[in-house]
C-alpha cells in the first residue's frame, strides 16, 4: 500500500562529523530516528518496497525509478550524509560569489576603458608594459587604437591595452584618421574608422573595417587655403570653403611677432564659408549652411604662426573639427557650431563662443567674452544658463557623468543636467581632475588639490601645493587619482592619491618633457619621440 507523507516536523536531521567521508548517502525518505548513531543504515523500508537489509542501486540520469515491489538491485548501499550536501552548497555558494566578483570586476573594467581618462586598476608607482618608437610619425587615437603613420602611404594599429600591432593599412600620403580634436583628444569614436589622406590636388576619403581592411574610398577633389575636409559625425565628412565677395575692410587690430610683441596692422575684409555635411561613401550632399565674414575684435585667428620672424596674415583660413555630434568651424572672422543634422547651436550675435556636447540630448555654450554658459538642447532650444565655465574632468571613473560642475568665479557649483542645483560652495577650483560618483578631485589655486563630495560640496580631503609644481593632467581607476605634475624646470612626476582620504600611495621617479593620460583603459605616458603604456 502506499506510504504516508511524514510530516515536516518530524524530518528533522542531525549533523554529524566524521573522517571517513565515503561515498555513501542516507536516503532521505528515512528518519533521523532511524538511523544508527555511528552512521549505519536504519533498518526498515528505505522507499523502494523492500524489509530490512535491501540494497538501493544509485539511479542513472534519466533513468526510472524503480517502483514499489521491484526487485533489489546488487550494489552497495547508498547512505545520506548531510554534511555532505551541506559542503556542496557551500561549494555552489563559494562558487557564486567567485562568478559574481568576476562579472563585477568585468564590468569596472568595460565602464573604465569606456570613461575619458579612466584606467584598469594597479599598484604601487607606474612600470611600463609596452614602448611604441614615435619618431618623426604622426600618431592617431581611435576605438583603443593608436594609429600611426608608417612610409609614405601606410597605416598601422597598436592595440593600446597590449602594444601588438593590429593590423596595416594602405590608405594614402598623409593620413589624418579619426575625429580627434583640440578640446578632446581622446572623445569616444561613435562611427566608421574613417581616413583622410591625399595631396592639395586629390585628397580622398577611406573607410576602414575592423581589420583594418578599406571598405570604401571616394575622391573628394583638390583643397586649397581657403578650404579644407575633416571627418564627422557617423560615417561623415565635413567640408569647408570660402564662398562670396570680399567684405569691407576689418580695420587696425594687433598681431603678434614670434617674440609675442604686438604689431598693429590694417586687417583687410574677409569672404564667408560654405559648410557641407557629405555621406563619406556616396557624397550625398547630408546639409549645407552658410556663415558669413564677421571682423574679428583679435587678428590671432587671420595670423599665421610660422618660423619666420614677421607677422603674417591668411585671411581665408579655415578648419573644422568634429566633437561627438558637434561640427565646429573656425577661421579668420568665422565661428560656427553645427548638430550632426545641421542645426546652428553657437550664438551668431557673439563671435567668442565655444560649443561642447554635454549629455547625448544638450550641449553647453560658453561665451568667452561675458563668462556666461547656457546649456540647449539640439535643436537649439535655450534650457538653463549659469555664470562661469563648466569643468569637465580629466577623468572619470564613468560613475559621476550625471552631476555638472560650473566654476562660477566666485566658487563652485553642482547641477543635475537638468539645470536642478545640488549645491553652491565658496571652494575656488578652475579645473576638475577627477570626478566619480563618490569624490571630485579640483585644483586649489595654489598648486594643491581639493577633494569634493559630489552631493553635498563638503571638503572631505586637501593636499598643500608645492612652490613651482603645478599639476597637469590626471587619469583614475576608480579608487586612485593619477596626478602628473610639471615643475619650473620641466621634469613631470606622477603621483597616486587615495581618492577616499588623499593619502599618497606612490610617487614616481621625475622624467623630462612627459605626458600623461588615461585612454581605452590605459594609462600613456607620452613624450616627444614614444608613447608606453605603463600601470
Amino acid at each position: 500500500m502506499p506510504r504516508r507523507r511524514q510530516s515536516a516536523a518530524s524530518r528533522a536531521v542531525s549533523f554529524e562529523v566524521v573522517e571517513d567521508l565515503d561515498d555513501e548517502l542516507v536516503p532521505p525518505g528515512a528518519s533521523a530516528e532511524a538511523a544508527a548513531a555511528d552512521g549505519s543504515p536504519p533498518a526498515g523500508d528505505v522507499g523502494n518496497g523492500a524489509g530490512e537489509g535491501a540494497d538501493v542501486a544509485p539511479r542513472r540520469l534519466g533513468e526510472p525509478a524503480s517502483g514499489v515491489g521491484d526487485a533489489p538491485s546488487g550494489g552497495r548501499a547508498i547512505r545520506w550524509k548531510p554534511w555532505t550536501a551541506a559542503a556542496g552548497v557551500l561549494a555552489l555558494v563559494v562558487g557564486g560569489l567567485a562568478i559574481g566578483g568576476e562579472i563585477e570586476e568585468r564590468r569596472t573594467a568595460s565602464r573604465l576603458v569606456a570613461s575619458e581618462g579612466g584606467v584598469l586598476p594597479f599598484t604601487g608607482p607606474p612600470r611600463e608594459l609596452w614602448s611604441l618608437d614615435l619618431s618623426d610619425r604622426v600618431w592617431m587615437p581611435s576605438g583603443g587604437l593608436l594609429l600611426s603613420q608608417v612610409g609614405v602611404e601606410g597605416l598601422t594599429a597598436v592595440d593600446v591595452l597590449t602594444g601588438n600591432e593590429v593590423w596595416q593599412a594602405t590608405v594614402g600620403p598623409d593620413a589624418i584618421c579619426g575625429r580627434a580634436s583640440t578640446w578632446q583628444p581622446f572623445v569616444q569614436e561613435t562611427g566608421p574608422l574613417l581616413c583622410l589622406s591625399g595631396t592639395a590636388d586629390a585628397m580622398v576619403v577611406s573607410v576602414l573595417g575592423p581589420e583594418g581592411q578599406v571598405t570604401a574610398s571616394r575622391d573628394l577633389g583638390p583643397v586649397d587655403e581657403g578650404s579644407s575636409y575633416a571627418v564627422g559625425p557617423g560615417a561623415t565628412v565635413v567640408h569647408v570653403r570660402r564662398d562670396g565677395p570680399v567684405g569691407p575692410p576689418v580695420g587696425p587690430r594687433e598681431i603678434y611677432d614670434e617674440n609675442g610683441d604686438p604689431t598693429l596692422v590694417d586687417v583687410p575684409g574677409g569672404r564667408g564659408v560654405v559648410v557641407t555635411l557629405q555621406d563619406a561613401v556616396s557624397g550625398d550632399v547630408l546639409w549645407e549652411n552658410r556663415v558669413p565674414f564677421v571682423a574679428p575684435d583679435e587678428a590671432w585667428k587671420c595670423q599665421v604662426f610660422s618660423d619666420t620672424p614677421e607677422a603674417e596674415l591668411e585671411l581665408d583660413k579655415v578648419s573644422s573639427r568634429t566633437t561627438g555630434y558637434v561640427v565646429s568651424v573656425d577661421g579668420c572672422g568665422i565661428n560656427a557650431a553645427f548638430d550632426a543634422d545641421g542645426t546652428r547651436l553657437d550664438d551668431v550675435t557673439s563671435h567668442d563662443d565655444q560649443v561642447e556636447p554635454l549629455t547625448a540630448t544638450t550641449v553647453n555654450r560658453f561665451d568667452w567674452t561675458t563668462q556666461h554658459t547656457t546649456v540647449l538642447d539640439r535643436t537649439g532650444t535655450s534650457l538653463w544658463d549659469v555664470t562661469g565655465p563648466v569643468l569637465r574632468p580629466t577623468a572619470t571613473d564613468g560613475t559621476g557623468e550625471d552631476v555638472v560642475v560650473v566654476d562660477t568665479l566666485s566658487g563652485l557649483a553642482a547641477f543635475l543636467p537638468d539645470g536642478t542645483e545640488l549645491w553652491d560652495a565658496s571652494t575656488y577650483a578652475s579645473t576638475l581632475f577627477v570626478h566619480t560618483s563618490a569624490v571630485m578631485v579640483v585644483d586649489d589655486g595654489a598648486n594643491g588639490l581639493t577633494a569634493i563630495d559630489p552631493a553635498t560640496g563638503r571638503t572631505l580631503w586637501t593636499v598643500p601645493g608645492e612652490d613651482s609644481v603645478y599639476p597637469f593632467g590626471a587619469a583614475t581607476d576608480g579608487s586612485q587619482a593619477v596626478v602628473l605634475a610639471h615643475d619650473a624646470g620641466g621634469s613631470a612626476r606622477a603621483v597616486g592619491y587615495d581618492l577616499t582620504t588623499g593619502e599618497v600611495l606612490w610617487s614616481g621617479a621625475s622624467t623630462e618633457s612627459m605626458g600623461l593620460v588615461g585612454y581605452h583603459g590605459a594609462l600613456l605616458e607620452l613624450s616627444e619621440n614614444r608613447v608606453s603604456r605603463v600601470g
